[in-house]
């Protein structure tokens, strides 16, 4: 008999995590910089964050992340060990890139840069995996505010 599965949404993905929208909106702008921190921006890059998270892209690349973060830190993976987020473990940044990329092209990649470097907010609490996640899905979403 095959077991019964039940669906969850890419929010209870990351409420499991430790990551909640209001937490990301926080970190987004946290590096504003020469641009007021207005409501109106505030409820402008809310709104975008959860846009994003309707693209089915976006939300296999998170889930890829936080899958491959809950095999990493409970060490599954044998002969992988990166409590010490090695610098030669590199696929994290391409996790992350990638996100950017899909939601604002290849510009957002600039901006990942400085949210992965910086590590505002919840970010900076995050694994390995999930601090460059979601560095991407900021970063391509304020990037993407700031295009139109």
């Amino acid at each position: 008999m095959k077991e019964k599965r039940i669906s969850q949404s890419i929010y209870e993905f990351m409420s499991e995590v430790g990551v909640e929208v209001p937490q990301l909106v926080e970190a987004g702008l946290e590096l504003l910089a020469g641009v007021e921190k207005t409501e109106k921006l505030e409820m402008a890059l809310e709104k975008q964050i959860r846009k994003s998270l309707e693209d089915i892209n976006v939300v296999v690349l998170i889930v890829a992340g936080i899958r491959v973060e809950d095999e990493l830190k409970n060490h599954r993976i044998k002969g992988v060990d990166v409590d010490d987020d090695p610098a030669y473990l590199y696929s994290d940044e391409i996790l992350g890139m990638a996100i950017a990329n899909q939601i604002a092209g290849s510009k957002a990649i600039f901006n990942f840069k400085r949210y992965d470097e910086a590590k505002p907010g919840i970010i900076r609490t995050l694994g390995p995996m999930l601090d460059d996640v979601f560095a991407g899905l900021v970063a391509g979403c304020m990037s993407k505010l700031f295009e139109e």
